[in-house]
């Protein structure tokens, strides 16, 4: 299972999930960027991380923290070269919105500024100076009952952590909304081009796996099976 980050970058704590799912992970960054990986692995996942460069898809440069270019053409050619195989491709966070840009779409640079009066909901929250990494209680996301989501956690209301500014202005329009917050804010993407398994979440489930119920767990497990699963097919 290729697992991306920043170059130097942690990602342990995915890499814990993947294990827990009885995959094997394999971590890859920007400073190698070789898309030849790809024929290693049975599996995809984007990870959380830095701001997506709004020069990707014409966002306001004011409104961002720090970006990682090289990082984000990496995982845009990743997730593109993935589609072309029909690899099952998770993507988390940071993830998300990478894929959603890859394929066509926009974001918002910064919710609470976006939304103004109507940021009533807690999309992070800030605690000893770090993200909180547990469950947000009013961070409840609403999915759609005909969705793959849906059939991998059996609910349409998931209280899920949440840590980030940023989220999906204009859906590509390869994906599809499957998870939302009640202010609107995108959680959750699934694809409308064919694929064995293509699921984005907002939210992080590699940090909550003991927090809810199994729904965290029933995801990663949902996409190793599929990765399992996988035979390869270049389109």
């Amino acid at each position: 299972m290729l697992v991306t980050a920043s170059v130097d970058g942690e990602v342990s704590e995915y890499e814990s999930a993947v294990r827990e799912s009885g995959a094997d992970p394999l971590r890859v960054d920007a400073g190698d960027p070789d898309l030849r990986v790809l024929d290693r692995v049975q599996g995809l996942m984007l990870t959380g991380g830095v701001d997506v460069d709004p020069a990707t898809y014409g966002g306001p440069p004011d409104d961002t923290e720090p970006s990682e270019p090289e990082r984000d053409a990496f995982e845009f050619d990743l997730v593109r070269a993935a589609r072309a195989r029909a690899m099952p491709t998770f993507a988390i966070c940071r993830g998300l919105q990478v894929a959603n840009v890859a394929f066509g779409g926009t974001l918002i640079a910064d919710i609470p500024e976006s939304l103004g009066d109507r940021n009533d909901i807690l999309h992070r929250r800030w605690h000893d100076g770090r993200s909180e990494r547990g469950l947000l209680d009013d961070h409840v996301v609403r999915i759609e009952s005909d969705s793959t989501l849906y059939r991998i956690v059996g609910t349409t209301e998931l209280v899920t952590g949440g840590r980030h500014h940023q989220a999906v202005l204009r859906c590509a329009d390869d994906l599809r909304i499957v998870g939302s917050t009640s202010d609107g804010i995108i959680e959750a993407l699934e694809a409308r081009f064919a694929s064995p398994f293509w699921l984005a979440v907002q939210w992080h489930p590699e940090s909550t796996r003991v927090l809810d119920a199994g729904a965290s767990r029933a995801l990663f497990a949902a996409f190793a099976d599929a990765a399992r699963a996988y035979n390869p097919v270049i389109r």
